[in-house]
C-alpha cells in the first residue's frame, strides 16, 4: 500500500511540473510539412558506425522510404547520395558553440540542392546567429520543435505527446527524431545506426577525466575518445553520463508504449544495438 501511495504522489508531482514546464517553455503552435515520398515508411539514419553497412550492403531497403538524418550526418559524402527528406538536430552545442554552428549549419547550407525540412527545438531561438546561415538557401524549410521533458499519468503525457508540446526526457536525438516520427503519417519507423554501443566506449584516466568514444558512421577512422561536454561546456563526470543513459533508454520503453497506443510500429534494424524497448528486424 505505502509503494503504491509514494507512486501515486510522484505521479500527480511530475504532471504538475511538467503542466508548469510545457506553460514556460513549449511553443503552443508548431508546423509540420504534409507531403512525402513514402507517406508510410520513415527510415531513421541514426548516427551509429553500423549505417555504413546498412546502405553499402542493403540499397534497397534504404531506397523508397522517406529518410530523416541527424545531428552531424551532413558532414558524410552519403548526405548528397541519399538527400533525405528530413533532418533533425537536438544537441544545444550546436547553438551554443560558434565553431559547431559553424560546421554544421555552414555545410547544411552549401550541399543541400533538394528540399529539406530541418527541425530545431524551440529552445535554439535563444540565439539566432545561426538563422541567417540557412535562410541564405531556399531549399532548407526551418521547423521548430518542443524538447520540452514531460512525465507524469501515461493518458497526460500522450495527450501531449499528441500535440508535440513534449516528449520523453531527450538525452539523445533519436528520442526526438522518433517522436517527431510519430507525430507524421508514418506507420512504420525504422532505426538504421542505432547502435548505443557506449557503455565499452567508457573510460576514466588517472587524473579522473572521463572519457567516451563515441564512434559515429563519418568518422569511424578518425573518431577518437573524448570528453562529454555539459550545456556549461564543462567535462561530465561518470554518474551523470550513466544518469543520462538509464534515462535515454527509459524513454525509449515510454515511447514504444506511445507508438503501440497510436497504432504505429517503430523498428530496430540496427545489429548489436543496445536499444532494448523496441521491436528487432534483421534487413
Amino acid at each position: 500500500m505505502g509503494e503504491k501511495v509514494l507512486r501515486w504522489l510522484e505521479n500527480i508531482w511530475q504532471t504538475l511540473l511538467s503542466v508548469v514546464k510545457v506553460i514556460l517553455f513549449s511553443r503552443w503552435r508548431t508546423s509540420l510539412p504534409d507531403r512525402f515520398s513514402n507517406p508510410e515508411e520513415l527510415l531513421i539514419l541514426a548516427n551509429g558506425p553500423s549505417l555504413n553497412r546498412l546502405i553499402e550492403e542493403h540499397p534497397e531497403f534504404v531506397t523508397g522510404k522517406t529518410l530523416l538524418a541527424v545531428n552531424f550526418s551532413v558532414l558524410s559524402p552519403l548526405y548528397e547520395k541519399l538527400k533525405p527528406e528530413l533532418y533533425l538536430i537536438a544537441d544545444p552545442l550546436f547553438w551554443i558553440v560558434p565553431e559547431k554552428r559553424q560546421q554544421l549549419f555552414g555545410t547544411l547550407a552549401e550541399k543541400t540542392t533538394w528540399p529539406l525540412h530541418f527541425f530545431i527545438p524551440v529552445r535554439a531561438q535563444v540565439d539566432k546567429e545561426w538563422e541567417p546561415i540557412l535562410k541564405q538557401n531556399p531549399h532548407i524549410h526551418i521547423h521548430l520543435y518542443n524538447t520540452t521533458p514531460v512525465e507524469g499519468y501515461k493518458g497526460f503525457c500522450h495527450f501531449l505527446f499528441d500535440r508535440g508540446l513534449g516528449v520523453p526526457r531527450p538525452h539523445n536525438v533519436l528520442i526526438p527524431s522518433i517522436m517527431l516520427g510519430l507525430r507524421l503519417p508514418f506507420k512504420q519507423i525504422y532505426l538504421g545506426g542505432a547502435d548505443h554501443s557506449w557503455l565499452p566506449e567508457i573510460r576514466v584516466t588517472d587524473d579522473n577525466v572521463v572519457l567516451v568514444h563515441q564512434k559515429h558512421f563519418y568518422d569511424t577512422r578518425q573518431s577518437r575518445p573524448d570528453k562529454v561536454l555539459m550545456e556549461n561546456l564543462e567535462s561530465s563526470r561518470l554518474h551523470t553520463i550513466l544518469y543520462h543513459m538509464h534515462v535515454a533508454f527509459k524513454a525509449y520503453f515510454i515511447i514504444e508504449e506511445y507508438a503501440h497506443h497510436i497504432g504505429k510500429e517503430v523498428i530496430n534494424i540496427t545489429p548489436g544495438s543496445y536499444i532494448d524497448a523496441f521491436k528487432r528486424m534483421k534487413v
